[in-house]
């Protein structure tokens, strides 16, 4: 009965080919995109790292609550999630390199608040917050967490000998320690990894979002391997059913993910409070942002909502697969979104660095006139809803009086023309979606595989030794 997945030298060449094509592609992206300090590189790191390490820690967690609520279906697949969190020591190094960054300059990505000057206007308790030192410490106290915990939880619930009552016991009390280790360091690391790249903007849910996100992408990843492991002759007990509660995940986790899109998302629009509405003005005056943050709604909602939601659709194979294929995908594109905005952001004020551009003496003009920005207005005219000019005062002290509103709707349509017309201050943005990011996309993905196998082939495929082995080979979902 006892089964071990032999890792052969045919796939580690095909992963070692992956990861070659991402070395390409980070090549390619020092050579194409010097500007702004590499950020476009430096940027995508983060983005892959962050999303692949979160993949990782969420599996150990769905094994660890599953392991705590007596759940014996999923004993055939354990392994899996499990095997998942191999990539959280490649995830380690690139986060080592990315706090190295922070102290050596190498790279931009928290030059709001890694730059004494940035880090000034800042309020105070952001300040003492982002402080380079104690974010250091937390960076590494995560990482030496899921490393640590993580392995001792998994070897815990994967003991030879778990059905020993004393053994048993142990598996629960680890997996009660990792969800609380996951729950607080799931939350920080999304603030202080992501979050942070812009930390004059904040949501009070960004860790539970963060953690619908790449929970969709494990449970994803998770019906891939499985499915990929079944064609080669393994887990040959694993039935439909079994996929059947693994697709369950997947689509209730996507519906719970767009709640969480839709609560952020509408509750700071309504709220219209600066800090709040910032975030998403900004990507919505770059068309790039604007399609993307709309696509990934499309990709990760309305697609899994209407071809997953049927009985037979999460038991087919292929149409799992393929729905699992455009869910991690789309939550590729939603981390791209959280991740590759702000580092890559062409500061305003550079456009009027050399001379005065046309764009920014216009600016001038209009705070001389005594016109002022919408709460949710960032760098162009006619962004958000109208406002009432209001006065100011001129050279001589004297106060302007205040446009009219029609006059300043005008102003907004013109400024609108005048964006469509030309970029006067040249790009907004470094950023982009194209063959580097898919390439750098692939070689992380290499690697993620390659420490999953690496890890999948230390044990059998399943523990024959689970007291719930014979729940999960009967395993059958009925109709509701």
């Amino acid at each position: 009965m006892v089964e071990k997945f032999e890792f052969t030298d045919k796939l580690k060449k095909s992963l070692y080919i992956m990861i070659g094509v991402g070395i390409v592609g980070i090549l390619l992206t020092l050579l194409m995109y010097r500007d702004n300090h590499y950020s476009r590189l430096w940027s995508n790191i983060l983005l892959n790292a962050y999303f692949f390490t979160g993949i990782g820690i969420f599996g150990i967690f769905f094994a660890a609550a599953n392991q705590l609520g007596y759940s014996g279906w999923i004993t055939l697949v354990k392994r899996i999630y499990m095997s998942l969190s191999g990539f959280v020591k490649i995830g380690a190094i690139f986060g080592l390199l990315i706090v190295g960054g922070v102290w050596m300059g190498y790279h931009h990505l928290y030059d709001h608040w890694s730059v004494a000057a940035e880090r000034a206007e800042l309020a105070n308790t952001k300040q003492a917050f982002f402080n380079p030192t104690f974010w250091t410490i937390r960076v590494v106290v995560y990482f030496v967490l899921w490393i640590v915990v993580g392995g001792m939880v998994i070897k815990a619930i994967n003991h030879k000998d778990i059905n020993v009552p004393t053994n048993y016991k142990r598996s629960k009390l680890m997996a009660a320690l990792w969800i609380v280790v996951f729950a607080v360091t799931e939350s920080f690391v999304s603030w202080d990894l992501v979050m942070s790249t812009d930390p004059h903007w904040y949501s009070t849910l960004f860790g539970w979002y963060n953690f619908a996100s790449y929970g969709c992408a494990a449970f994803a990843f998770a019906i891939l391997l499985l499915i990929y492991l079944k064609s080669k002759g393994y887990m040959a007990q694993v039935t439909e059913n079994h996929l059947h509660d693994m697709g369950k995940f997947m689509f209730a986790f996507s519906v719970f993910w767009t709640y969480l899109w839709f609560s952020q998302f509408m509750l700071q629009w309504y709220g219209n409070i600066p800090e709040d509405t910032n975030y998403w003005v900004k990507r919505f005056n770059v068309p790039l942002f604007k399609f993307t943050i709309l696509f990934a709604l499309l990709l990760n909602f309305v697609a899994p909502f209407l071809l997953f939601i049927k009985r037979g659709a999460k038991r087919n194979m292929r149409t799992a697969g393929f729905i699992a294929c455009v869910v991690i995908f789309g939550h590729y594109i939603d981390f791209f979104n959280m991740t590759m905005f702000e580092p890559n952001a062409v500061a305003e004020k550079s456009c009027c660095a050399e001379g005065e551009g046309k764009c920014c003496k216009e600016k001038k003009e209009a705070a001389l006139k005594g016109t002022t920005a919408l709460y949710a207005e960032n760098k162009t005219e006619g962004t958000a809803a109208p406002a009432e000019a209001t006065a100011a005062t001129d050279a001589a002290g004297e106060k302007a009086e205040s446009k009219p509103m029609e006059e300043a709707k005008a102003e907004g349509k013109e400024g609108e023309a005048k964006k469509e017309g030309e970029e006067c201050c040249g790009p907004t943005t470094y950023a982009g979606l194209g063959l580097p990011e898919i390439m750098i996309f692939v070689g992380f993905l290499g690697a993620f595989l390659l420490m999953f196998f690496t890890e999948f082939s230390k044990d059998s495929t399943f523990n024959e030794n689970d007291p719930y082995l014979k729940e999960s080979i009967r395993h059958h979902v009925e109709y509701a």
